[in-house]
């Protein structure tokens, strides 16, 4: 266990640093351009996500850390359990009519945010909204694909870049136990 937390503040600390993406590129362009380097491409990833290209997709979330939003983690965490804890799979109809306005809201509000679009894709599926579950969990997948392939999280040199903790432990945890 200790490995492991030594590794995650490792992995934190070097994933600016040594990191593939190029952050400082990526802040530059989303504060010189919003329009270009990321609001457009995030109109794209809440309606059709597939089109973004792998180095759209880290403009995009890489580049979120760089624009004040709305809805943060504070926010998500304050909502946790009236909204975020009752959305999992399987969940009731019932449930998810009470909370999908205000977890769609939330949303709309912060979309890149870990772990918001899984949940709706939760509601949406106990409300047997097919299409809108799909689009939210693709949306899921290309975010932890986008972090997953900023590298590999085993070497200083190819360290897994995240934009707050708990994405890390998240990632740190789905690795092989070669810690």
């Amino acid at each position: 266990m200790m490995k492991k937390i030594f590794s995650l503040i490792n992995l934190l600390i070097f994933g600016f640093i040594f990191s593939q993406i190029n952050v400082e590129e990526i802040k530059r362009n989303v504060k010189e351009n919003p329009k270009d380097y990321f609001y457009n491409y995030l109109e794209i990833f809440k309606t059709e996500p597939k089109k973004l290209t792998q180095q759209e997709l880290n403009q995009l979330y890489y580049g979120s850390r760089f624009i004040e939003t709305e809805y943060k983690m504070s926010n998500y965490n304050q909502d946790y359990e009236t909204i975020w804890k009752l959305a999992k799979s399987g969940m009731s109809r019932n449930k998810a009519l009470k909370i999908v306005e205000q977890a769609q809201a939330n949303y709309n509000k912060n979309p890149l945010l870990d772990g918001v679009s899984l949940k709706l894709s939760y509601i949406y599926e106990a409300l047997n909204e097919k299409s809108k579950s799909d689009l939210y969990s693709l949306q899921n997948s290309l975010i932890i694909q986008t972090i997953e392939n900023s590298g590999t999280g085993k070497s200083e040199d190819s360290p897994i870049c995240v934009l707050i903790a708990g994405e890390m432990i998240n990632r740190i945890s789905s690795l092989p136990n070669t810690f």
